[in-house]
């Protein structure tokens, strides 16, 4: 149980930084709690990825009612307040129904979302946590000992007839199984991560002079993993080698591709994440800045076809107490393109009751 636990990820390992709703108890009213404090820096001086500080907090306390063994009903609120401002950045309501049938999860109005999705960065920005964690729509989930599955449809933004603005939505899945047989009894294990994204937008009878679009992003990777059984300075090992495409059409069709091998080295101090990116004419629309090769600086059209990144990040989670941890973050970076390097740092706490 340890080992998969330990294993069953893609890329950066976010799990202290996900949002559950636990199915733990029955006919009670529990309050329930979810704090996020964070400090990202980026210093990013290159023509595809702006720099910039993120720096406050998230609260989200809960109702939580639980009718039945399988169901949850949970109602809360969300709040984000980003340091600087005078303003707090977000007041929104919560709202989940969560039905559990074996290990399958059923999921309506506030999803699990966000980097509980399990996505390579190239396919989600990590920022998103800290600037739009929310997501609603429907969920299905499902977790065991050997597989990973999460399918969502989230509504990014809606729209009606006449309105100016676009209606979004954004779904898909992510798959993670370990392929059984004899490797697991040396500390060996394979496994198969298949990733899929789609970003919609449209509408009917609106007054947008935007086309209408429709983007898919795909990951695939054979995975092959060793997790030392005993103690010991080295903790575990990754390789995983994934092939991302991208495929849209609108006004005219774009498809682009990469190469993302990571190596992830668990020592017992740090965790080294070492990841190189090789894109050609890529873009995810929620994936993460570097990846681009597209600008998303501010006022730029700058494009960059061949994209080539070395990242190494080193990576430690520290447990405080019951429900309370302590994540920290560093990723310097070097882009084969503009010869720069350039780096970002995190520290985020995060406190589930």
């Amino acid at each position: 149980m340890c080992f998969i636990s330990h294993i069953n990820y893609a890329q950066l390992d976010n799990r202290k930084l996900e949002q559950r709703f636990a199915i733990d108890s029955t006919h009670q009213l529990r309050f329930r709690l979810t704090m996020l404090g964070f400090v990202k820096n980026n210093e990013y001086f290159g023509p595809i990825a702006d720099g910039y500080t993120l720096f406050g907090y998230q609260l989200n306390p809960r109702v939580a009612y639980q009718p039945a063994p399988n169901v949850v009903l949970e109602l809360g609120a969300f709040f984000r307040n980003d340091f600087g401002q005078e303003r707090i950045a977000q007041i929104a309501p919560t709202f989940t129904v969560k039905f559990r049938h074996k290990n399958w999860n059923y999921l309506f109005g506030t999803l699990e979302g966000s980097v509980g999705h399990r996505l390579i960065e190239p396919l989600y920005q990590f920022e998103r946590l800290l600037q739009n964690r929310l997501e609603n729509g429907l969920q299905i989930n499902h977790l065991t000992e050997r597989t990973f599955f999460d399918g969502w449809v989230s509504y990014l933004r809606n729209t009606l007839p006449g309105y100016t603005r676009q209606e979004h939505f954004w779904g898909g899945f992510s798959f993670e199984t370990r392929l059984a047989g004899k490797l697991i009894d040396t500390g060996w294990s394979v496994s198969v991560p298949i990733q899929l994204t789609v970003f919609h937008a449209g509408g009917q009878n609106i007054n947008s002079p935007l086309p209408v679009r429709t983007a898919l992003n795909a990951a695939g990777s054979l995975s092959l993993a060793w997790q030392n059984a005993g103690p010991g300075f080295f903790r575990s090992v990754r390789l995983d080698s994934y092939v991302v495409g991208y495929t849209e059409n609108a006004e005219r069709s774009y498809t682009g591709g990469a190469f993302y091998p990571n190596l992830t080295v668990t020592l017992k101090p740090v965790t080294v994440l070492a990841s190189y990116w090789h894109g050609n004419d890529y873009r995810a629309e929620l994936g993460g800045d570097l990846y681009q090769s597209y600008s998303r600086r501010y006022q730029s059209t700058y494009q960059e076809t061949q994209r080539q990144l070395l990242i190494v990040r080193f990576l430690k989670d520290i447990p405080i107490a019951e429900g309370l941890s302590v994540t920290i973050r560093f990723e310097p970076l070097y882009d084969f393109h503009s010869g720069h390097f350039e780096h970002s740092e995190g520290v985020y706490i995060n406190f589930t009751h």
